[in-house]
C-alpha cells in the first residue's frame, strides 16, 4: 500500500510539472515549474510559524484542486478534440483559465472547510455490552495534532466540552501533536493538559505522530505520562467499571524496535469486566485468534478522509474509515478526530468530540 501510494504521488507531481510547464512561453518554464513545485513540496512539512500553517494548508488544498480540475478537464472528450484543432494561443489560454479557477475555487473551500474543523460536533453513541453492570459515559477524542495555527481556544473549548459532559471516563485514541515537546511546553499546553479529567481517569495511546516525533527528540509517551494521563503502551489497567487496553502504534513500536504484544497477553484477568482497547489505527485484529476478544476497540487515525474528494478514496483503503461496525468480527468504533492533520479543513466529513454510552445488555438487566 506504500509503494501503491509512493507511485500515485511521484506520478501526481510530474503530471504537476506537466501541467504548470505548459503555462509559461518563456525559455526558463522548466526551472519556473521546479521552482513552484519545491515550493509545494517545502509547505507539506509542519511549521513552527502559525502564518506558514495556514499559507500551507492552502496550498496543499490548492494542489489538490488544481491536479483535480486538470485531470477532469483533461479527459473531457470534446475538450481535448477543441484544444488539439486550436492553436498554441488558444491552448495556453486554456491552461491558464485552470490554473486561475482552481485558485478561485480553493478560497471558498478552504474558508469553508476551516470553519467546519473548528466548530467541531458531539457525536453520541450508545453500545450495549457484556459485562457492563450499569451505564458507563466515555468521552473519547483522538487526532489532535497540536502545532503552530492550531487555535489555542478550541483546545480550551474541547477541555471544558469535556468537563461539561462529565463522563466516568476519558480516552484519547493518539496523535497528539506535529509540534515538538519545547513547542507544547512553551504554549502552556502541559498545564491545559492537565485540566483533562475523569472520576475513573483519563487513558490514553500513542499514534504514528508520536512515532515521528520521538526520532526528532520528543517523548510524547513520557510528556502524556507526566501531564496526568495513563499512557497505555501495551498495557491494561482495570477499574470498577471496566478494563481498559492501550496498543502500541505500530509505527511507534517500530521506531523503538519492538513488537506490539498480542492481545492475548493484554486480556484481563477479570472476565467479569468489560474489556475496553485502544489501538490508534483501525487494522483489526491483523491474523491474531485471542482467546478472549475485546467487548469494543476504538481507533482514530483515519480523519475519514478529512476532506473531499479523499473522503471517497479513504473508503477504499479502510474497511472501516468511519462509525460503528466490526473488523474481523470484532466489535470497532472508528472517530475521525477533533481536529485534523495537515490543511486545518474538512469539508464532507466532520471534526468531533465522541460521546460513548455503554450500556448493559438486557441479559444482564434480568440477573
Amino acid at each position: 500500500m506504500f509503494i501503491f501510494a509512493l507511485i500515485l504521488v511521484l506520478l501526481g507531481f510530474v503530471y504537476l510539472f506537466i501541467k504548470l510547464r505548459s503555462l509559461w512561453t518563456s525559455k526558463h518554464r522548466n526551472l519556473i515549474s521546479l521552482l513552484i513545485i519545491a515550493f509545494i513540496l517545502f509547505v507539506f512539512f509542519p511549521k513552527s510559524n502559525a502564518w506558514m500553517h495556514w499559507v500551507s494548508g492552502f496550498v496543499m488544498i490548492w494542489f489538490m484542486i488544481y491536479l483535480l480540475l486538470s485531470i477532469i478537464t483533461d479527459l473531457t472528450i470534446w475538450l481535448y478534440l477543441f484544444i488539439k484543432k486550436s492553436s498554441k494561443k488558444s491552448k495556453l489560454l486554456y491552461h491558464r483559465l485552470v490554473f486561475l479557477f482552481s485558485f478561485l475555487v480553493t478560497i471558498p473551500y478552504f474558508v469553508y472547510g476551516a470553519w467546519n474543523n473548528h466548530h467541531y460536533i458531539y457525536h453520541s453513541v450508545e453500545i450495549p455490552l457484556e459485562n457492563i453492570q450499569k451505564e458507563v459515559k466515555i468521552v473519547f477524542f483522538t487526532d489532535l495534532h497540536l502545532v503552530a495555527g492550531f487555535p489555542k481556544s478550541k483546545f480550551e473549548r474541547i477541555i471544558h466540552d469535556i468537563d461539561s459532559i462529565a463522563p466516568d471516563i476519558v480516552l484519547f485514541g493518539g496523535d497528539i501533536s506535529d509540534a515538538s515537546v519545547e513547542y507544547l511546553n512553551k504554549n502552556l499546553y502541559d498545564s491545559l493538559f492537565q485540566k483533562i479529567k475523569a472520576p475513573y481517569g483519563f487513558y490514553g495511546v500513542v499514534g504514528n505522530h508520536e512515532a515521528y516525533l520521538l526520532s526528532r527528540g520528543s517523548d510524547f509517551a513520557k510528556w502524556m505520562s507526566e501531564n496526568h494521563m495513563h499512557t497505555l503502551l501495551d498495557s491494561t489497567i482495570c477499574n470498577e467499571l471496566l478494563c481498559i487496553s492501550g496498543r502500541k502504534d505500530h509505527q511507534y513500536a517500530k521506531s523503538i524496535g519492538e513488537d506490539r504484544y498480542p492481545l492475548d497477553y493484554l486480556a484481563p484477568a477479570d472476565t467479569n469486566l468489560a474489556w475496553i482497547v485502544i489501538d490508534h489505527q483501525p487494522k483489526g485484529l491483523e491474523g491474531e485468534k485471542p482467546l478472549r476478544s475485546p467487548n469494543l476497540s476504538l481507533s482514530g487515525h483515519t480523519h475519514q478522509g478529512q476532506f473531499f474528494p479523499i473522503n471517497i478514496i479513504i473508503r477504499w483503503i479502510w474497511p472501516l474509515s468511519y462509525g460503528l461496525g466490526y473488523l474481523d468480527n470484532a466489535l470497532w468504533f472508528v472517530s475521525s478526530g477533533v481536529h485534523t492533520w495537515g490543511p486545518s479543513v474538512r469539508v464532507g466529513t466532520f471534526s468531533e468530540l465522541v460521546i460513548l454510552k455503554l450500556l448493559p445488555k438486557p441479559q444482564n438487566l434480568l440477573k
